[in-house]
C-alpha cells in the first residue's frame, strides 16, 4: 500500500529582485566609471543585500532606495565624500529601467528544482510594470510554456497599483492561484516588504540570505533558491 502525502503548499510566491535577479554589473561599473569611481562587481551581488538590509533597518517605504542606494554603493567601496553623486546616479539608472537583468547564481537551478515539486509559481514584485519583459528575457521564466521555467502569473507592482508590504499585492496573487493564504508560501530578499507584506495577508514567508546577514530574524531563511523545493516538496 502507497502513503500519499498532501503537500503543504499550493503555490510559491517568489520576488524577482534579489531572488531571481540583481542589477547587471556591466551598468553600474560603466555608470560609475563616469563618476571615476572604480569598483569591484565582483562584490556586487552581496552589495544588494547590504543595501536591502539597510532597508529594512530604516523601514523605508516602497521605492524610497536612498538607504538602499548608500548601503550598496559602501559595500563596493565608495568613499563617503562620493555617496551623494552614486547615489543620484543609481537613482537615475533605477528610474531609466532595464538594470534588473542579471540571474542571481542559482536562480536557474533553484526555479528548476521548485518547478519539479509540481507547484505553481506566481512572481509578485514591486516593480515599475516591466518586469515579465526582463524576467523573461534573461531566461530564465515566462508565463506558459517557453524556453525557461514555466510560471503561472506575474504580478508587477506597477501594473496593479499597489505594492509589497501592502497585503493587497498578495491577495491579488492568491485569487490569480486559485488558492486560500494558508496554502501559499512567499520568497523575498527583504524583511520589510517581503515577510512583512505576506504575514499581513496571511502568507508564509521565507526570506533569501545568501550571506547570513539575518540570523535573528523570526522566520524561515534559505541561502539559495533550490532550498525552497524542500519546503514544498
Amino acid at each position: 500500500m502507497t502513503t500519499v502525502t498532501a503537500r503543504r503548499f499550493d503555490v510559491v510566491f517568489l520576488d524577482a529582485g534579489g531572488v531571481l535577479v540583481t542589477p547587471h554589473p556591466d551598468l553600474i561599473a560603466r555608470r560609475f566609471a563616469q563618476l571615476g569611481v572604480e569598483v569591484d562587481v565582483a562584490l556586487q551581488v552581496a552589495a544588494h543585500y547590504h543595501g536591502v538590509l539597510a532597508i529594512d533597518r530604516v523601514e523605508a517605504e516602497p521605492e524610497v532606495f536612498d538607504d538602499y542606494h548608500a548601503a550598496y554603493a559602501r559595500h563596493l567601496g565608495v568613499a563617503d565624500h562620493l555617496l551623494a553623486d552614486v547615489g543620484r546616479a543609481l537613482d537615475e539608472l533605477w528610474k531609466a529601467g532595464g538594470l534588473w537583468t542579471a540571474p542571481l547564481p542559482g536562480a536557474a537551478e533553484g526555479l528548476a528544482a521548485i518547478a519539479a515539486t509540481g507547484t505553481p509559481i506566481v512572481v509578485v514584485s514591486n516593480a515599475d510594470g516591466t518586469v515579465a519583459e526582463l524576467l523573461t528575457g534573461t531566461g530564465l521564466l515566462q508565463v506558459g510554456p517557453g524556453p525557461g521555467v514555466e510560471v503561472a502569473a506575474i504580478v508587477d507592482s506597477g501594473v496593479v497599483g499597489v505594492a509589497k508590504p501592502d497585503p493587497r499585492i498578495f491577495e491579488l496573487a492568491l485569487e490569480l492561484a486559485g488558492t486560500t493564504p494558508d496554502r501559499a508560501l512567499h520568497v523575498g530578499d527583504a524583511y520589510q516588504y517581503d515577510v512583512r507584506g505576506a504575514r499581513a495577508a496571511g502568507v508564509h514567508p521565507v526570506l533569501v540570505d545568501p550571506f547570513d546577514l539575518r540570523s535573528s530574524v523570526d522566520c524561515d531563511r534559505v541561502r539559495q533558491l533550490a532550498e525552497v523545493a524542500d519546503l514544498v516538496a
